[in-house]
């Protein structure tokens, strides 16, 4: 599986319980905690989606929850159309 510019992911079934315990120290971007860099359900409904080094996180799924998310003045969210590049106002690519 390939997501971004050709990287090989490994994809692993597990439950959170699990999932929390297979990073024992930090995050670039989370130093105190330990989420995968993606994530998502079995009916694959939605997907949760973040490269070590970007300061933003992705997320996909129904419209109904796009909509929440860019309703939330915590989330800070907007949406990205297909195609359209996915890097936050303001943030430049180096």
């Amino acid at each position: 599986m390939c997501l971004y510019w050709n990287w090989p992911y490994v994809l692993v079934q597990a439950g959170p319980e699990q999932a929390l315990t297979w990073r024992t120290g930090g995050h670039i971007r989370r130093p105190h905690g330990a989420l995968p860099d993606m994530f998502f359900p079995a009916d694959l409904s939605w997907l949760v989606s973040a490269l070590w080094d970007d300061t933003w996180t992705c997320v996909g799924g129904p419209a109904p929850l796009i909509h929440t998310l860019e309703h939330d003045p915590v989330a800070s969210a907007r949406q990205v159309r297909p195609g359209e590049d996915a890097l936050p106002p303001g943030l430049t690519r180096e």
